[in-house]
């Protein structure tokens, strides 16, 4: 796979960086780097009702996922200029991504971004602490934004957890109705 990403160039050379990213390869960072700078956020990926439940990333996604598995603090930066163009009607993925990226480097320097981006309109308050009734269309059931809420309050605490907001946001999980979200905050705050 080295070998193949020295000899090649355009989309295959990428292909190979994002493998070699995956498997933790620091040396494909610049090329990751270059392709995410260049890159602006793509569309989700629908696939049916899977997809409310489902991470489908998507391409640009598995550039951010292959820079956060090389652990390399390089990739701390281009990450976070992407984290700061997403907001609450930006597709889960995308989140998801950034706050698992940034969580496997754990840079202490992505806690003050990650606290705003739960700061703004929209991302916080997802957690279920009453009764609420189940709603058969999928625009009005509350899963997505609990599943960002929490995915992002992880990488946070993670990171350094800027004024302790991530295990803020995580102990107010830890109530939530819903035991998936409730186990994991408990497990994340153990």
């Amino acid at each position: 796979l080295k070998r193949a990403f020295v000899e090649s160039n355009g989309e295959s050379r990428l292909i190979y960086a994002r493998i070699l990213g995956f498997f933790g390869d620091k040396t494909v960072v610049p090329a990751l780097v270059e392709a995410l700078e260049e890159a602006k956020w793509d569309e989700k990926i629908l696939q049916g009702v899977a997809a409310e439940y489902a991470h489908l990333p998507t391409p640009v996604d598995a550039l951010v996922l292959a820079l956060g598995a090389t652990r390399d603090p390089r990739a701390v930066a281009p990450i976070l200029r992407k984290l700061e163009l997403l907001d609450s009607n930006t597709t889960l993925s995308h989140h998801r991504s950034v706050a698992l990226a940034l969580e496997q480097i754990g840079d202490p320097a992505a806690a003050a971004p990650l606290a705003r981006l739960l700061a703004r309109p929209g991302m916080r308050g997802h957690a279920m602490n009453r009764l609420e009734p189940m709603h058969q269309a999928r625009d009005q059931r509350r899963r997505e934004g609990a599943l960002r809420e929490i995915v992002l309050a992880r990488a946070l605490y993670r990171c350094g957890d800027a004024d302790r907001l991530g295990e803020s946001i995580l102990r107010e999980y830890q109530d939530d109705l819903r035991g998936l979200f409730a186990r994991h905050a408990s497990l994340v705050l153990r």
